[in-house]
């Protein structure tokens, strides 16, 4: 299946709603789940008008928000808020914003839109009863046979509770939360909820979110991953509050959860659908541009100096333009050859990786290095990875021959190259004490096709975009942090899938 079919399947099994801001001709579109969310007819045309009827100023403030934080942040992100229908409906909508940029501007903004009216109502609902039956165990001195009335009512319902004491240890959760994490009433009592739902995987701020918020005595809602008894993984959006007896005391806390699993991963799927879909965009227009601009000047070069040979009749006039010519052929053949270089490893993507011991090829390639740079390395001797190993020797290679090229002039050159594992990705780090990048105001050339940082002559923008597409080919990233003046560190994430 490949990535459109995938995205179409999302689409339709979810009932989620595609809409478009183009901000270069001020228009706007949806698609016709989106309509429907809005209950607009099929032929409605939305546009930056007629579209704010359907937010009030609370919302549409929501709205501006998740666009801004879509802009500061550059990766998709995703917010909630109410809309009013047409048929004067409340409804309540999630959203997945991602934004394209040019030339560091924002040029259209694009994403989802998820009706999600009933399960909001659902758990307001729900939170409404246990806050009435809360009441009834707070007047009967918090007695615990009184937890049977909420089961009767909690038994049926897909949302999973949980009732802990003061201290977090649970005193009671309904079948649901039970089925969710495999565990059995008397596995759960007298626990903390979190003693077997730790994982590799979990958000560790939100377990310290919840803890602080036990802490407070104040309500929180989190969303993280969480493992059941036998550690196989789920998502959990948990909604946690206090309950207060007459005197204002604590007496004891009430999650109620929902297993958010496959939204969640069809989520991540759209998301990285969306990041495809932007690389793909970002390497387009490279290409464009390379064929637009750097051929064509290439190729009018060429015809001009044709030209000039052809108006010219003395013989020794006639030689002198044949090197620029040949100076020119050169030039345009090389932009063919990068080009032809970087559609080889988009097709090669598929090429079965090898695993390598990461430590014996880094030190391999670094060799021939060593007198111009000096070069440390703690990587174990036991970390073997899959990669294409032509790609990884080039990869090491240009980020060698950058470490040396940029160097300072105030301070011999040094590069650290260490090893970690994140993310379920293998890290390979090359920290270097050269020039640096002005990453601010060089942001949206990072990584891209002729483009340079700096004065250097030799320096031809092509090594760092064929890392990049050489990785990424592997499954991987590369990302960079640096500050100009000081030395930049480049990242690269080898997935062993």
């Amino acid at each position: 299946m490949n990535k459109q079919e995938i995205y179409n399947k999302t689409i339709d099994t979810f009932e989620i709603g595609i809409w478009d801001i183009n901000l270069k001709n001020n228009c706007i579109s949806w698609d016709v789940n989106t309509k429907s969310f809005f209950e607009v007819s099929a032929d409605f045309m939305p546009d930056f008008k007629n579209t704010l009827v359907f937010f009030n100023r609370k919302n549409l403030i929501q709205f501006k928000t998740l666009l801004q934080k879509a802009i500061e942040n550059t990766v998709p992100v995703c917010g909630k808020f109410q809309i009013i229908t047409t048929q004067k409906t409340i409804k309540h909508l999630e959203c997945i914003c991602q934004v394209e940029f040019i030339a560091n501007q924002p040029l259209r903004f694009y994403g989802t839109f998820k009706d999600i009216t009933l399960e909001q109502q659902r758990t307001s609902a729900l939170e409404l009863a246990i806050q009435k039956f809360s009441s009834v165990f707070s007047n009967a001195n918090d007695a615990i046979e009184n937890l049977g009335l909420l089961a009767l009512v909690a038994a049926e319902t897909k949302d999973c509770i949980i009732i802990t004491d003061t201290e977090g240890k649970a005193i009671w959760a309904n079948k649901a939360y039970r089925s969710l994490t495999d565990l059995s009433l008397e596995d759960i009592i007298g626990k903390e909820p979190d003693y077997i739902s730790i994982g590799i995987e979990t958000n560790f701020e939100s377990i310290k979110k919840i803890r602080q918020a036990l802490e407070k005595k104040q309500e929180t809602k989190v969303v993280f991953q969480n493992y059941n008894k036998y550690k196989e993984k789920y998502w959990l959006e948990l909604n946690i509050t206090p309950v207060f007896d007459s005197k204002g005391n604590c007496t004891k806390f009430i999650g109620i959860g929902r297993d958010i699993t496959a939204t969640k991963e069809k989520e991540i799927e759209l998301k990285h659908i969306l990041e495809v879909s932007n690389q793909q965009n970002n390497k387009l227009l490279n290409f464009a541009h390379i064929v637009s601009h750097n051929i064509r000047s290439h190729t009018c070069n060429l015809q001009m100096v044709l030209n000039v040979i052809d108006e010219t009749d003395a013989i020794d006039e006639k030689l002198s333009f044949i090197e620029m010519f040949k100076e020119g052929t050169e030039k345009l053949s090389k932009t063919i050859e990068n080009l032809n270089e970087v559609i080889t490893i988009q097709k090669n993507s598929k090429t079965k990786k090898t695993k390598v011991n990461l430590k014996s090829e880094i030190e391999k390639i670094t060799a021939a290095f060593r007198e111009k740079i000096s070069i440390t390395q703690s990587i174990p001797a036991n970390v073997n990875i899959n990669v294409i190993p032509d790609y990884l020797e080039n990869i090491v290679y240009n980020l060698l021959t950058n470490a040396i090229k940029y160097q300072s002039h105030e301070r011999f050159p040094v590069l650290d190259i260490s090893y970690k594992t994140a993310e379920g990705f293998h890290v390979v780090s090359f920290k270097d004490n050269g020039l640096g990048i002005n990453i601010q105001k060089n942001k949206h050339k990072l990584f891209g096709m002729y483009k340079t940082f700096h004065e250097n002559e030799d320096a031809k923008g092509i090594g760092l975009f064929i890392a990049k597409n050489q990785i990424e080919a592997m499954k991987g990233k590369i990302e960079v942090e640096s500050t100009e003046g000081l030395g930049s560190t480049f990242k690269l994430y080898f997935n062993e899938k």
